[in-house]
This record gives structure tokens, sequence and C-alpha cells, in this order.
């Protein structure tokens, strides 16, 4: 019978007895540990270490963009969109109405309601603060982040978790994508690569386990992707045959059932886009790209075109691997025409001819090679933005290249990966060697640096452009823009009278610099007219508007600053022809209608000056200075109760505005409640004691009440501080009259007419 093993009580193989009794005996660490409670401890698993690595490291990256302001397209889809600033009421009309249109009308519009919709919600919330703006930017790629690791972890099956980690890690701090983490407007992009990620990892998960609820999961967020910005449509519909026909080779019918269902969805998605805009006449293709939005569309023939084409590839692809310099706008005449035998043209020939030699070789070797992906990922991505298909809305931007720096980002770390690495795994120990360190350090230490301070660059339009045209000098649109920022926004910022003409003069310089570029520039010729009509040059603004309207007869700015011109030279019918026009042209353009109406007020055709500042207000009703105007017209008419209604609104938009308090009280004198009168001076005259108008008309309400020791106060009181209420003398010779005191009376009736005779002498 065999003897059976004897097992020692505390283990489960027998001790083996010391070598030597010397020593005292070690214990056992790991029992100990386990025996005392106090001494546990939890080790995070590795993948979620690397999670809150990257997300560590791409929030701090991004950190230095969340003080900045509104930039570039900012304006336009949150700050100032009519349905955006309505908040949560107006998400149903949001995805019932082309992008643009809560800001302005454009003929070929898009649909993208989604990222609209989640701004309306922070407005909601936080209304203009673009501090929540740019923190939910950083959020939302924070989620992009991880999401790619997750979907690169799945992608290599769960065996190369390092490779993943250093590909997300590349692609976190990559400056490519600057422009659309730190303009806020670019959440769209953001959104759309986030919802497309969410949508291959609930695709893979339903190869995996043929649960058809992550296929339904999965076409919902590749709608919601779509509804953010179209981009993933071109991408996916490539991408995802590539991925589960030949790399994930899995079960044919749910594939196939992918596929199917990802076709639905995008007609789906087309056809509700397509309904929408053609409602509001917004999708006509037919309008041409303009020159200044892209060069390519005015190349001078075909080869220089082509030639042009291939060379903005090259842009594209060395960007992807050096992202230095980085300009926020590429216009005429950043990138010259060339022809198809440039070398650089070539050089880009030869590149992705190269790279397509390279994709096929490896797919041909093994369908399921990592390479082929890559290389198919960014080709695909990109092929969309090449202008080969059709012309941009721009020639080149940096915000075209986000999904494709994806795919060079898998290049940089399978090539770092195979080469450095020699197959990473999922141990991250080999990251701790000297080279392998040293290299990784060296690519992802210059890319924070330069995603960092490039953040910095994007605090405002002036400041962004201004870093940015020292780089690209010969951009003529980079000159108007910084020329327009200075106009506008510094210009607004700005309360010092010799400065605010600072910075009218340096905005002449760089809008000329732009139209010295391209002298058929429209909106710069528009605008450098508008700078000099505020500056009071009215032959330059007349030269360049009258340039502005016979580059584009029907430019309404062009139409109405010329309108201007003739206003403040008092040709008031031909100024109101050029508003009409513009009017015309634009039913919702305000400035029109206003401007025209100050133009039937000289013209003392108040009707008609009545009729165009409610159309103004119509269109805007916080605007003040229509209501103030408005009111006037109404007063010359006598027409009190009227005139006292939107001088009352014009004072309530602007409580620190003395004329406001003037024109309320002179209602009040004129129906002849003189004691009501009196506040409204009294407060004009305190806010402004300089202000003629008001102190005459509270010596006038004085008298009229009765209260003529008041009144001489005043009126004295009135020429300490300007003389030129000698005008109000008189009323001291009436007052002193009706007190009685005929020897004061005489004595400044005759002082009075000593002053008017002076006057007239003057």
């Amino acid at each position: 019978m065999a003897k059976k093993t004897v097992k020692n009580q505390n283990n489960k193989t027998a001790a083996t007895t010391p070598a030597s009794t010397n020593q005292p005996a070690k214990a056992n660490l790991t029992q100990t540990k386990a025996n005392n409670p106090v001494e546990k401890s939890f080790k995070l698993p590795l993948f979620y270490l690397l999670c809150i690595v990257l997300s560590i490291v791409a929030f701090i990256v991004y950190s230095s963009s969340l003080a900045n302001g509104y930039v570039l397209d900012d304006v336009m889809v949150l700050k100032d969109n009519a349905y955006v600033k309505q908040g949560i009421s107006a998400i149903p009309e949001i995805f019932s109405t082309p992008h643009m249109r809560g800001y302005l009308v454009i003929p070929n519009d898009l649909y993208r309601p989604f990222s609209l919709a989640v701004f309306a919600v922070e407005y909601q919330i936080w209304g203009p603060n673009p501090f929540m703006g740019h923190l939910f930017n950083v959020l939302t790629y924070v989620g992009c982040v991880l999401l790619f690791f997750l979907f690169l972890h799945r992608f290599f099956d769960e065996k190369k978790m390092i490779l993943a980690f250093i590909i997300a890690l590349l692609f976190a701090v990559h400056p490519i994508h600057t422009e659309v983490v730190a303009n806020i407007k670019s959440r769209d992009e953001l959104l759309c690569f986030l919802f497309a990620m969410l949508t291959l990892l609930s695709f893979m998960t339903f190869m995996k386990k043929g649960n058809y609820l992550f296929l339904i999961i999965g076409l919902f967020t590749l709608f919601v992707s779509e509804l953010s910005k179209e981009t993933v449509v071109a991408t996916f519909l490539f991408i995802l045959p590539l991925l589960f026909f030949f790399i994930k080779k899995g079960n044919l019918v749910r594939s196939v059932s992918i596929m199917a269902g990802s076709i639905i969805v995008t007609v789906i998605f087309r056809i509700i886009g397509y309904i929408v805009l053609s409602k509001y006449n917004a999708n006509q293709p037919g309008i041409p790209v303009e020159f200044i939005d892209n060069a390519l569309s005015g190349a001078p023939d075909a080869m220089l075109k082509l030639g042009t084409e291939i060379l903005v590839m090259g842009y594209y692809l060395r960007m992807m691997f050096v992202p230095y310099p980085l300009i926020s706008n590429y216009s005429y005449n950043k990138i010259p025409f060339v022809g198809l035998g440039d070398p650089l043209v070539l050089l880009t020939i030869v590149a992705y001819a190269a790279l397509i030699f390279f994709a096929i070789k490896m797919f041909v070797k093994d369908k399921r090679n990592p390479w082929t992906f890559a290389i198919l990922f960014y080709m695909a991505s990109i092929a969309l933005f090449s202008n080969f298909i059709f012309l941009m809305g721009a020639e080149v931007a940096e915000r075209f290249t986000f999904y494709a720096s994806a795919g060079t980002c898998i290049l940089m770390g399978l090539a770092f990966d195979n080469w450095i690495l020699k197959e990473s795994g999922n141990d991250i120990s080999v990251l701790k060697g000297l080279v392998p360190a040293g290299i990784l350090a060296l690519v992802c230490l210059p890319y924070f640096g330069l995603t960092f301070t490039r953040n910095f660059d994007w605090k405002s339009n002036a400041t962004l452009y201004r870093v940015d045209l020292a780089k690209s000098p010969e951009d003529s649109r980079l000159n108007y823009y910084l020329g327009t920022a200075m106009a506008e926004g510094v210009y607004e910022s700005e309360t010092d009278t010799a400065k605010k003409r600072a910075i009218d003069m340096e905005s002449i310089e760089h809008l000329r610099k732009s139209i010295a570029i391209y002298p058929d520039y429209t909106e710069a010729n528009a605008e450098i007219g508008r700078v000099f009509y505020r500056e009071n040059m009215l032959d330059s603004a007349e030269v360049h508007d009258k340039h502005t309207l016979k580059i584009n007869p029907n430019h309404v700015t062009g139409n109405n600053n010329m309108g201007s011109v003739y206003l403040t030279r008092g040709r008031y019918r031909d100024a109101i022809d050029y508003f009409r026009k513009a009017a015309t042209i634009d039913p919702s353009y305000q400035f029109a209608y206003f401007n025209m109406a100050r133009a039937y007020n000289q013209l003392k055709i108040y009707d008609s000056a009545i009729i165009n500042f409610k159309m103004t207000l119509y269109f805007n009703p916080a605007n003040r200075d229509a209501e103030q105007e408005l009111g006037m017209a109404y007063y010359n008419l006598q027409n009190w109760d009227s005139a006292a209604v939107h001088f009352g609104a014009a004072l309530k938009l602007r409580p620190d505005d003395p004329n406001g308090f003037n024109n309320v009280g002179a209602i009040y004198l004129n129906t002849k409640k003189y004691n009501e009168a009196i506040p409204y001076f009294q407060k004009a005259l305190s806010m402004n004691p300089n202000f003629i108008n008001a102190g005459t008309n509270l010596v006038k309400a004085y008298y009229l009440t009765g209260q003529y020791p008041k009144a001489i106060e005043t009126v004295f009181n009135d020429l300490k501080f300007a003389p030129k209420f000698y005008s109000d003398v008189p009323y001291i010779a009436l007052c002193y009259q009706k007190m009685g005191k005929m020897d004061s009376a005489k004595k400044y009736e005759a002082l009075a007419r000593q002053i008017y005779s002076n006057f007239k002498l003057e």
C-alpha cells in the first residue's frame, strides 16, 4: 500500500528545513500580509493606470487654453448664435434648421445640429462663458484620447497594451490638434471623433459576442457622430469593410450586418439633412468656392491646379510628423501655384507612392497587418480634404487633419514598437530602458511643449492673427483678419481717443497689405472703407467702397458703406438709394434700415424714418440708438406719447446715458408736466455737467414752476462748468423780473444783450 504524503498543517507541501540554524528563519512575507488586514494593498490594473496617465496628460497639455476667450467662428456657433442663446428650448429648432441659420443665412449650408444642441445646453446653464466652453472642449478631447486607446487595445486583441498606450499618447500631445481643441467651435469635430470611436468599440463587441444590442448601440452612436459632423461618413464607409472584412475576420453575417446597418443610417442622415436644407433653400451645390477661401478655384490652368493640389497633400503629410509652424489660416498667397515639375510636388508623389506600395505589399503578405490599416486609415481620412474630389472651403486647414492624425500616430507607434521595443506586448517595463524612454521623450516632449505653448496664441483673435501673420506675412486673409480684429474687437475695448485712432491706423496698414496681395479681395476693401469712414477720411472710404461694389455690386456691406459716406456728405437721396439696395439684397440687414431712417430724418420725412427705425428694432430689439432716434422722430411730429415710449425704452437699454434722461425730461416739459421733468434734467446734469441742453431745460423747468432762485442758481452753477451756458443768462433777468427785483433784472438784461452782440460779432 502506497504511503501517504505527509503535509504540513500550515502549508500544502512540507516545509524545507533550513540549511543552517545560525541565521533566523525568514517569515513568509506573502503569508504575513495575507494574515494582516492592516498591511493589505490594492494594486491598480495596468490598463486603468494607463488610462489615468493619458487623461492627465491630455488635460494638462490643453489646460493652457482654459483662460482663452472666443476666437474665430466661436461667435457664430455660440456667443452670438440666436438659437443657442435661447438655450434648451431651441433644441427642436436647431435640429430642424441649417447649421448656421442662427447667425447668418447662406445658400450652401450644412446640417450639423448636435454640437449646437450641446452649446445650447451649456448656454442655458452658464450663459456666454468661454471658460466653460474651453473646459468642455478639453474634457471631450480627453474622452477622445481614452476611447482611441480603448479601440487600439481591442484592435490589437488586448495583446499589445503598451503599443496602444504609446499611440494614444502621441495622439494626446500631437500639436496638429490645437486648432480643434483650442477653438470652441470645433467641438463638432471632437464629438464626431468621440462617437466614431464609440461606434467602432460597439461594432467590435458585436463581432465578438454576436449580441445585436451592441450593433444597435453602434448604429446609434454612428448617427450621432454624423449629426456632429459629416466627416465620419467618407472615412467610415471605407474603414468599416477594411476593419471587419479583412483585419478582424470573423462571422461574415455580422460583418455584413455592420456594413448594411451603417449604410442605412448614413442614408437616413443624408435624407434628413437634404429635407432640412431644402426647406430653407440652403443646399445649392452650384455656389462656387471663392478665390480667397480656396485659391485653387482660380488656378491659372489645369496643370498648375493639379500640381498645387498635390503640393497641398505634401503639406498635410509633413504636418503629420513635423507640425511646425502652426498657422490658423492658409489662403492666397501662402501656398503658391506650382506645376508638376516642382521638386516639392515630385517629393510628395514619391512619398505617397511609397506609402501606397508599402500598404499593398503588407496587405498581400498579411491581410491582418496593422501597417496597412494605419496607412489606409490616413489615406481615407485625408482624401476628403484633398481638393481632388471637390474643392474645400479652405485650401489647407489644420482642423482637416484630426481624423487622419490617428492613422499617422498608429504608424509612428508601430515603428517605435517594431524597431525600438521589439514587440512590447503588455509589459510596461519595456519603457524603462534608457533608449526606449529617451526616444519616446524625444518625440513626446517637443510635441507637448509645442501644443501647450500654441494654446496661448488662441487667447483672442488679435493675438492669434498677430502671431500667425509673423509666420505667414504673405497671406492676404491673415492680414485682413488682423486688420479686422484690430478695427473691431481691439478698437471697441479701448476708451482713449488717441489710442483708438492709432488702432485704426494699424488696422488700415494690415488691410492695405491684404489688398496689395489680392486687390480684388471684396471683404478687405469693404472693411478698409469702413475704417476710413470712421476716421472721417471720406475720399479714401469712397474709393474702396466703389471698388467693393465694382467687384460685387450686390455686396451688402459695400452698399451700406457707400450710403454712409453720402449720408455724412449730406447727399441724403443718394444715400437712401444705397441703403435701400442693401436692405433688398439682405432683408434682415438691420444697419441698412437704421441708416435709411437717419437719412429720412435729415430730410424731415419722419413717417418713412419711423418705418425704417421700426424695421431696425424688429431685427434687433436691443438697438438703443434706434429706440432713441425713433423717439426723436415722434418728438418732431409732436407725438409725445409715442416719443415717451421709445425714449423710455432707450433709457432702459442704456441707463448710464445722460441724453436719455434729458429726452424723457423734454417730453414732460413739452406736455407741461414741469415738476416731473425736473428730476430727469437734474440726473442728466449730474452725469454730465457740460450738458448744455439739459442745463437749459432745467432752468426753463424751474422758471415755469416759479422756482426762480433755483433757476438763477442753476444758471450760475452751469456757467462755472461751461461758459457756453451764456444762452441762459436771459432767464436770470426774467427770474429777477418775476421776483420784482427790477434793478437786477435790468442789469442781466443788459448783460444778455452784450453777450448776444459779442456772439454776432464773433
